[in-house]
C-alpha cells in the first residue's frame, strides 16, 4: 500500500509493511558538492512532484569495508544526506520519537538497518536514521572551512526532524538520540554542543562516549596532511579539495590510513573542539551541566575488542612477549610508567577469577582495550551526568554470541540486534541466530529502550526495576541470559583507571 505525505519542502511517498508505514531515503540537506562539500549542511530546499522514498538512497562515499559479511550499497556524494522513517501511523498521534546514529569509527557505515519494523511496531513508536558525511567529507580541517562537519549534518536532520515529523505521527517534542560506537561518541557530542539544544530530550550511548584525548584540533593538521598529500594538495589548498575527484579523495584517504598503521599511528577522524560549534570537550560541559535536562542511559558490552579479532585472524596465535609489547606501547603512549603494567595484568587476572572468567594474557589485552575505548569514557558520561539528572542509567551487555565456536563472545555492536529485534536464520558475525533465548532478551531491551524513549524513565511493569546510576552504589543491570543489578560491576579495573595520568584531567 502506498502513502503520500506532505513535508515542508514537499511531498514524499512510501509504502505500508506489516503495520508499519515505511520511508526511505529522505533529502534533509542539499547535495554537499561544490562549495558544499567541507562545509556546513544547507536544509534541503523544496522540489516539485512527488518523491519516491520506498527504497533506500545511496549512503556516503567511504572506504570499502574490511570484512565482506554483507554487500556494500551504492554510494553517492551528492545524494547521501538523506534519513529513513519507520512509524506506526502518520497520524496526529504524536509519538515518541528515536533518532539513530550509526557507528563505523566516524569513516565508514550507514543508516541502513536490517528492520526498523519490530521496534517500531512492539513500542508504538517513530524510528529514524540517518546518513552523515564521514572521513574526510565530516571530519577533516582545513584552513578557510568549518569543523565537526558530521555533527552539523546530524542537527541539520534533527532540525529537519523537529519540522517534520508530526506529518509522520511524531512529536517533536519527544526525541530521543541514540547511537553505537561512533554513533555514541555522536550522542555524547551533541549533548555538549549550542547549536543541537531543544532538538533532542533524551539520550542512549551504546559503546562509544568519547576519549580524553581525542578532541584536540592539534591531531587535525597532520591526518589532514597525510590524507591530501596522498591526492598531491597541500594542508591548506581547500579550492584544488573541492576540485577532487570524490573516489581519488577516498583512494588517498585509504592510502593515508594504511601508512599510517604501518608506521603505528592513527588518523584522528573525530569531532574537535573549535570554540565555535563545540566549545568544551564533552565530558567537561556535561560535568558543568550543560546537558542537565537530558536523561541518560549508557552502556558498553563486556568484552568489546573481541570485535576486532575479525580484522587479525591471527591474533590469538601471538607471542605472549608480542602481546605485552601492545600493552607497554599503548601505556607509555599515554605518559603512564611502565612499571604499573605488572600490576594492571595481575588486576585484570584477579578480577575477572572472582567473577568465573579468567583471563590468557591475550584476553587481558582486549579487555584492558574494551576499557580504554568504551567502558571507561562510558563510566565518565555516566558519572558526570547523574549528578546533575536523576534519570541516568548504566548498563553492561554480557550475552556471548556462539558464532565461531564462541570466540567473539560479548563483543562490540553485538546488543544493536537485541535493541532493535534483528536476528538471523543463524548466527552472523554480529547479527544473532533468531531463538526463544535472543527473542526473550530482545524484548526486554526493547521495552526498556523504548519505556525510557517513552518517558526517560526505562522501567515498566513485569520486568526487573533498573535503578538510576550514581557514584555511590554504581548500580548497573547486567543484560545476558538472565538479567541483574550489580552494584559497581569490575571495581578493581574502573578503580586501576581511575588512578591513571589518562584520566586525571576528569
Amino acid at each position: 500500500m502506498e502513502l503520500v505525505i506532505e513535508t515542508n519542502t514537499g511531498k514524499v511517498k512510501g509504502y505500508e509493511q506489516d503495520d508499519v508505514k515505511i520511508f526511505k531515503g529522505i533529502p534533509y540537506a542539499e547535495p554537499p558538492i561544490g562549495q558544499l562539500r567541507l562545509n556546513a549542511p544547507e536544509p534541503k530546499k523544496s522540489w516539485n512532484g512527488i518523491l519516491d522514498a520506498s527504497e533506500y538512497k545511496p549512503i556516503v562515499p567511504q572506504p570499502p569495508p574490511l570484512l565482506t559479511y554483507f554487500p556494500v550499497p551504492p554510494q553517492s556524494e551528492e545524494e547521501c544526506l538523506n534519513l529513513n522513517i519507520w512509524t506506526p501511523g502518520c497520524d496526529n498521534k504524536k509519538r515518541p520519537v528515536l533518532f539513530w546514529i550509526h557507528g563505523g569509527g566516524h569513516i565508514t557505515g550507514s543508516g541502513r538497518i536490517l528492520n526498523g519494523r519490530n521496534f517500531s511496531h512492539s513500542g508504538n513508536i517513530i524510528l529514524v536514521t540517518i546518513n552523515y558525511r564521514l572521513g574526510p567529507l565530516g571530519y577533516m580541517y582545513v584552513p578557510g572551512a568549518p569543523t565537526n562537519i558530521g555533527e552539523l549534518d546530524k542537527i541539520v536532520a534533527l532540525e529537519w526532524v523537529h519540522d517534520n515529523i508530526e506529518s509522520f505521527g511524531g512529536d517533536p517534542n519527544n526525541v530521543t538520540i541514540a547511537g553505537e560506537s561512533a554513533g555514541a561518541t555522536s550522542v555524547c557530542t551533541l549533548m555538549a554542543m549550542p547549536k543541537a539544544k531543544g532538538l533532542f530530550y533524551r539520550a542512549i550511548s551504546q559503546s562509544g562516549a568519547v576519549m580524553p584525548q581525542s578532541f584536540e584540533m592539534s591531531d587535525r593538521k597532520p591526518t589532514t596532511e597525510a590524507i591530501l598529500e596522498e591526492n598531491g594538495l597541500s594542508y591548506d589548498d581547500l579550492d584544488g579539495y573541492l576540485k577532487l575527484p570524490i573516489e581519488e579523495l577516498i583512494n588517498g584517504f585509504v592510502r593515508a590510513q594504511t601508512k599510517a598503521f604501518l608506521n603505528q599511528k592513527q588518523l584522528s577522524i573525530y569531532p574537535v573542539i573549535d570554540n565555535e560549534n563545540l566549545p568544551h570537550h564533552p565530558i567537561k560541559a556535561i560535568q558543568e551541566g550543560c546537558a542537565k535536562d537530558i536523561e541518560l542511559i549508557v552502556g558498553t558490552n563486556l568484552e568489546e575488542w573481541r570485535f576486532w579479532r575479525a580484522f587479525e585472524p591471527e591474533f590469538e596465535e601471538l607471542e605472549e612477549s608480542q602481546v605485552m609489547e601492545r600493552i607497554t606501547n599503548l601505556m607509555t603512549g599515554t605518559g603512564e610508567d611502565e612499571k604499573i603494567i605488572e600490576d594492571l595484568i595481575k588486576t585484570y587476572k584477579k578480577s575477572r577469577e572472582e567473577i568465573g572468567l579468567p583471563l590468557n594474557i591475550h584476553e587481558v589485552y582486549e579487555a584492558f582495550m574494551s576499557d580504554a575505548i568504551f567502558r571507561i569514557p562510558s563510566l565518565k558520561i555516566a558519572e558526570a551526568q547523574s549528578k546533575h539528572q536523576k534519570n541516568t542509567y548504566m548498563y553492561m551487555f554480557k550475552w556471548k554470541t556462539p558464532f565461531e565456536n564462541g570466540r567473539y563472545g560479548a563483543m562490540h555492536a553485538l546488543e544493536i540486534a537485541f535493541v532493535f529485534g534483528s536476528f538471523w536464520p543463524d548466527h552472523l558475525f554480529i547479527y544473532p541466530k533468531k531463538t526463544a533465548e535472543t527473542e526473550a532478551l530482545s524484548k526486554v531491551m526493547m521495552d526498556y529502550w523504548i519505556s525510557f524513549a517513552r518517558t526517560g524513565n526505562p522501567n515498566i511493569d513485569n520486568v526487573l526495576k533498573w535503578p538510576s546510576y550514581d557514584t555511590e552504589s554504581r548500580k548497573t543491570i547486567i543484560f545476558n541470559k538472565e538479567i541483574e543489578i550489580v552494584d559497581d560491576p569490575l571495581k578493581s579495573e574502573r578503580e586501576m583507571w581511575y588512578n591513571m595520568k589518562l584520566w586525571s584531567h576528569f
